[in-house]
């Protein structure tokens, strides 16, 4: 790292403007990802009033103190939006300030804070004991050099025209999705409502057409690592909307000796993994880029599945989501679960060798053209990497 860099706390400034007309409610609040997005927040609302809430406008950026527990991230959220929301006060929130403006663009310190780098940076700066966090005194320090701003524009068009692509690939992939979706359910979801099914259909457990087995914790001795090796280690969190679970720039590993003491706890290609603790219900289809890969014990696998297709298990699945069955077998009050006897036990129509056969024949033709999409996807998130990493401290 070089020594003539300067701090960042020259060029930054912290916004402590509050709620407190309450110009916003609920609606408003967002909270802040380890991937650098604005989401929906996740925090427990019930009972707070929303004065003190910090108002992050347009330009402006928010981060958690607290790193640990965090996929060794730093959660952050950049406001690239035209309006204003509001986040708990247990956020930092902060701009660049008016006399840099004409310097340095605030769409390239957001992609100089979405480097892997800085993740790294702010994960080695956090301290504390039980909890570590990486305070606004530790992001001031941060060593920083603002580069031309012809520099800083070309950097920030590229990174957007990527960014375009995938959003425009990621719309097909949602549409053709929606159309299966559809589809299915227009030839298969009356039948659940029906008390006597046309010959040749049938009503099964799950556990009759596939086995279901769960991941494995890490050993206590066992850490998720970064750099990639042979072993991808699959959570909760790498599965998303695609139905496609890839290889990506976002996964971390396990060694050989990890690996070793789990080695039985892997998924393989068209494998169909669900959540079972945390966000509950997400649903994917393993990809071939994760052939052998370990999974979390937050997830559950159907695997050799039989007598159906994958594809027919999976937009099967899919509907009963849509329909709150999964989420009627969950239990559990402080932290919610997904059985496996629930899992075991849910009903799935069979329909006759031939019409299975025939709808895999259809469907084969969206497959096709969302995995070269999801592909595609993946290999322009690859080159956003490749992009970020020139911007060297």
């Amino acid at each position: 790292m070089k020594s003539n860099y300067n701090q960042l706390g020259q060029y930054i400034e912290m916004v402590s403007r509050t709620n407190s007309d309450l110009k916003y409610g609920i609606e408003d609040v967002r909270g802040c990802s380890n991937t650098k997005q604005m989401m929906q927040t996740r925090a427990n609302l019930i009972g707070r009033t929303y004065e003190k809430f910090i108002v992050l406008r347009p330009q402006e950026f928010v981060f958690n103190r607290r790193t640990t527990r965090n996929g060794e991230k730093i959660g952050m959220a950049y406001n690239n939006t035209d309006r204003e929301y509001i986040f708990t006060n247990d956020y930092v929130a902060f701009r660049v300030k008016q006399e840099y403006l004409d310097k340095l663009l605030p769409d390239y310190l957001y992609l100089f804070f979405c480097r892997d780098e800085f993740d790294r940076y702010a994960r080695y700066k956090s301290t504390g004991s039980a909890t570590e966090f990486f305070n606004w005194e530790d992001m001031c320090a941060v060593p920083f050099e603002i580069p031309p701003m012809d520099f800083q524009q070309l950097v920030v068009n590229a990174y957007k025209v990527l960014n375009k692509r995938i959003e425009t690939k990621q719309k097909i992939n949602d549409n053709l999705e929606a159309t299966a979706q559809s589809l299915f359910q227009e030839q298969f979801a009356a039948f659940y409502n029906e008390n006597e099914l046309p010959d040749g259909y049938s009503i099964a457990t799950l556990d009759s057409l596939c086995s279901i087995k769960g991941g494995k914790r890490l050993p206590a001795d066992g850490e998720l690592l970064d750099t990639p090796t042979a072993h991808p280690y699959i959570r909760v969190r790498d599965l998303g909307s695609n139905r496609y679970v890839c290889l990506t720039n976002q996964f971390q590993y396990i060694d050989e000796e990890t690996h070793s003491a789990i080695s039985r706890y892997i998924v393989n290609t068209n494998d169909i993994v669900i959540s079972i603790v945390g966000t509950i219900g997400l649903i994917g289809k393993i990809h071939t880029s994760l052939n052998n890969a370990n999974l979390t014990e937050n997830c559950v696998k159907l695997a050799n599945i039989h007598t159906v297709t994958p594809d027919y298990l999976y937009y099967t699945l899919c509907y009963k989501k849509q329909i709150k069955e999964i989420e009627l077998l969950t239990v559990g009050a402080v932290q919610s679960k997904l059985p496996m006897y629930n899992i075991q036990s849910m009903k799935i129509l069979v329909p006759p060798t031939e019409v299975i056969e025939d709808f895999q024949h259809k469907f084969d033709i969206f497959n096709e053209q969302i995995e070269a999409n999801t592909i595609e996807i993946q290999r322009l998130y690859e080159l956003q990497s490749v992009l970020l990493a020139k911007l060297a401290y």
